[in-house]
């Protein structure tokens, strides 16, 4: 079955009743499954009930995403990607590549952090083992020093697997060759065995954390942690098949506390 998704912010309105009624009759359109989601309020529901939607309290600057599942959802998801484009703030969209996104990261209080945190993004056709995937971590977080990085990755290991229940890998050290946060996101196109009692990854997310860490950092790190425990979150990131996509909902889930959002 076909899915296709739409992440996108709140305008200043929230998602007033109006609205919902709208997206209610969109959705008659078309034979596809419509699911929204409030991901700054870890909630979700179908669209097509209106009541369900109301209750989440949605509210100015929640991140929220759709997930259009069915034979047209492809169809669905261009006359969807046009309605939020109007009336919300477009992040991304399975219908194409939002270029305006990084300019929404830089200036959008919703992916504001408080310190300096160096992204990157590689989707990667898959690793012969664990220990290559750590390697190619070191040498891409840390060019000068990926001997360094590799054996704080792989000492971590040895206390116990980064590997979560949910298919997700979290390498994570505190190291001197980084003087920012690091948060390196590959998601895997062939399962991978993290050597752990649990399933097989398919998405690894590295954090490389300067030392001493401030406070600032740690709560943004602990919020993230947090978040991904929940099967449902880690899911999110599986599903998403844009950089944007994933860019968006990890900065807005360490940007924000999301139990007071």
């Amino acid at each position: 079955m076909i899915t296709t998704r739409i992440t996108f912010l709140l305008k200043e309105e929230g998602l007033p009743g109006w609205q919902v009624c709208a997206l209610k009759q969109l959705c008659g359109y078309f034979r596809s499954i419509f699911v929204f989601y409030n991901l700054s309020r870890g909630a979700h529901t179908r669209l097509n009930q209106p009541l369900n939607v109301l209750s989440l309290r949605n509210r100015a600057g929640h991140l929220c995403q759709i997930a259009i599942e069915g034979l047209d959802a492809e169809l669905a998801c261009m006359v969807f990607t046009e309605y939020f484009n109007e009336q919300a703030i477009l992040l991304s969209t399975s219908h194409r590549k939002n270029d305006a996104a990084e300019q929404l990261f830089a200036t959008h209080p919703a992916f504001s952090l408080p310190f300096v945190c160096r992204w990157d993004y590689e989707d990667h056709s898959g690793f012969t083992d664990k220990h290559s995937a750590l390697h190619y971590l070191a040498e891409r977080i840390a060019p000068g020093k990926p001997e360094q990085l590799l054996a704080q990755l792989n000492q971590r290991e040895n206390i116990s697997t980064t590997a979560l229940p949910n298919r997700v890998a979290l390498p994570h050290v505190m190291s001197d060759v980084v003087d920012t946060p690091v948060l390196m996101v590959m998601p895997l196109a062939q399962p991978l065995d993290w050597q752990s009692a649990s399933s097989p990854v398919s998405f690894v997310l590295a954090l490389v954390l300067p030392q001493p860490l401030n406070r600032d950092i740690v709560i943004a790190m602990t919020r993230l942690t947090r978040w991904l425990i929940d099967d449902l979150n880690a899911q999110l990131l599986l599903d998403a098949k844009r950089e944007e996509t994933l860019k968006g909902i990890l900065l807005h889930v360490m940007a924000h506390d999301h139990t007071e959002y």
